[in-house]
């Protein structure tokens, strides 16, 4: 006999169903109704967890930015092959799946309002951790000083990225630009790998 689900693997039922239907219909079209059937709940029982749509977007991007910096943490730490590999897992693990249901969704662009409207302050403070961990890492791998302190680096790789993001019309292209963000990013910093392995071991 299947075991009853606790609040937080029914929280997460239902973000993923609102994740599909917010993919499948657009934020303005999808419906609370629309969210419970897709999570197999009643209109009740979904309204005892979220108040509205807008909550549960809200909660959707807090979840999506907590697996995403996590994600970028794991990437950052990994043993270093080349940067431009580094930096195009990082980019990866930025996006989540989010992107891609944005790009393959035909309502992509009405998403990406939602999330500037809905929870655009959740991203910021999100954005502003992502810097934070992107500064520290540049901190070991800035070889060309001219292009600015690690964090203005940072700050100026995340801006970029959000270009990328804006740009993009499908996620092959996503990819393909984020691939040579990362390649020109790391010819700038100058610092191949077996320079890092070596300063690295010089420092411990």
């Amino acid at each position: 006999m299947a075991r009853d689900m606790t609040a937080g693997e029914r929280q997460d039922a239902i973000l993923d169903a609102a994740f599909r239907a917010f993919g499948s219909y657009g934020f303005r079209r999808t419906s609370m109704d629309d969210i419970a059937r897709g999570a197999g709940l009643s209109r009740t029982a979904l309204y005892m967890h979220f108040r509205s749509k807008e909550d549960i977007f809200r909660r959707m991007a807090e979840r999506h930015f907590a697996g995403a910096e996590a994600d970028m943490e794991i990437a950052l730490s990994t043993p270093c092959d080349d940067l431009a590999a580094v930096l195009e897992r990082v980019f990866a693990a930025k996006d989540g799946k989010f992107m891609a249901a944005v790009l393959d969704s035909p309502h992509g662009s009405e998403l990406l309002d939602a999330g500037f409207s809905v929870s655009g302050d959740i991203a910021t403070i999100s954005e502003k951790r992502m810097v934070d961990l992107l500064g520290r890492w540049f901190e070991r791998q800035l070889r060309n000083k001219s292009l600015g302190t690690p964090s203005e680096v940072a700050t100026t790789l995340m801006a970029a990225l959000r270009g990328l993001k804006i740009s993009a019309g499908t996620m092959v292209e996503y990819r393909a630009a984020q691939s040579r963000l990362a390649r020109i990013f790391a010819l700038s910093i100058n610092m191949d790998c077996e320079e890092r392995v070596a300063l690295e071991r010089s420092l411990k």
